[in-house]
């Protein structure tokens, strides 16, 4: 690139080479910083070329300690994201299986741009987006777009709802469209969802954005979430990730858990802190009530097995019982 005569676009490049190559452990002198607008824009310029743009930065408001400040040289001390903050971004896209790998590596390039020249070589696996798990499927992003604008004007939606096959593709569950009203979407546990009702079942239901295909908005007007049984307020999708324990959503519970003490971590981690350790101890065991759903407990309960035991309510306990000797039914025929 041959920039010699475009002297006025020299601030926006000095201001590049400082986000770019520059913090706190890699201070920029004024020749180095010149040195690197001729090794990466083509452009020739001075020391004080360089001297009189990082003034008008400052000036402008850009907040930059200066040579005289540390009697090291320049950088920019406060950056829209440190290399930190993009590296967890980077992570969150890497763990996110709704994405497809070529996005996934489109959004790690787009990201880290936002970090020093010096992130990449100290996070050399996002470079291997590709052997990470992620969707197939490229209309992830249509797809919430899409229910997003069906979201805000409250309308209906229909798709098509896939499974994969024994060959390790995506095809059609059914023969039929799905036609549900969104509410909202969510992301639990590395993947994005749908909330919505399912008319068929009549009951808030949730679809997995990545098994999603041909989304197409209709005329109708969604049913209001509060006007569903069992439902009076509008959804509050924090409140409903933390309750719809896993997205399972279904009859909601104040539940009690006996496990060991040292394994409190666990409930905190799925119910967070608004649980209550109760009084009764016995043998390094506690008791802790939890509230969720019904279904979302259920399947937290078998998935921890034998570190919990639900003792109440007791029709949930039943439920699991039947659930527990259905699966050892399944191991004991050999």
């Amino acid at each position: 690139m041959d920039n010699t005569g475009s002297k006025k676009i020299l601030i926006l490049f000095v201001y590049e080479i400082l986000k770019r190559y520059s913090d706190v452990n890699h201070r920029l002198t004024q020749s180095e910083i010149a040195a690197l607008v001729r090794d990466v824009y083509g452009m020739s310029c001075d020391r004080k070329a360089i001297g009189r743009n990082i003034n008008a930065l400052i000036n402008a408001g850009i907040d930059i300690e200066t040579y005289e400040e540390n009697n090291a040289g320049y950088y920019l001390r406060e950056p829209l994201f440190t290399d930190s903050e993009v590296r967890m971004l980077i992570d969150s896209v890497l763990a996110s299986r709704y994405i497809s790998g070529n996005y996934a590596r489109d959004l790690i390039e787009k990201l880290s741009k936002l970090a020093t020249a010096y992130l990449s070589k100290r996070i050399p696996h996002v470079l291997q987006a590709d052997k990470w798990v992620h969707t197939d499927n490229p209309q992830v992003f249509l797809n919430i777009e899409l229910l997003d604008e069906a979201i805000d004007t409250h309308c209906k939606v229909q798709f098509i709802y896939n499974r994969y096959g024994l060959d390790l593709n995506l095809h059609t569950r059914h023969e039929y469209k799905y036609e549900v009203d969104p509410y909202q979407i969510a992301c639990c546990n590395g993947r994005y969802y749908l909330v919505c009702n399912y008319e068929k079942h009549d009951r808030v239901t949730n679809f997995r954005i990545d098994l999603i295909t041909d989304v197409e908005a209709l005329d109708t007007k969604a049913i209001p979430f509060e006007n569903l049984p069992y439902k009076s307020n509008s959804l509050d999708i924090a409140e409903y990730t933390k309750y719809a324990l896993n997205m399972y959503d279904g009859k909601k519970v104040s539940a009690i858990i006996k496990l060991k003490e040292e394994r409190i971590g666990d409930v905190i981690d799925w119910f967070g802190k608004d649980i209550t350790v109760l009084p009764e101890k016995n043998d390094g065991y506690i008791q802790v009530r939890v509230t969720g759903s019904d279904n979302g407990i259920r399947m937290w309960a078998i998935q921890y097995g034998r570190l919990v035991e639900v003792l109440s309510p007791a029709e949930l306990r039943e439920a699991i019982r039947l659930d527990v000797a259905a699966i050892a039914e399944k191991y004991n025929n050999i």
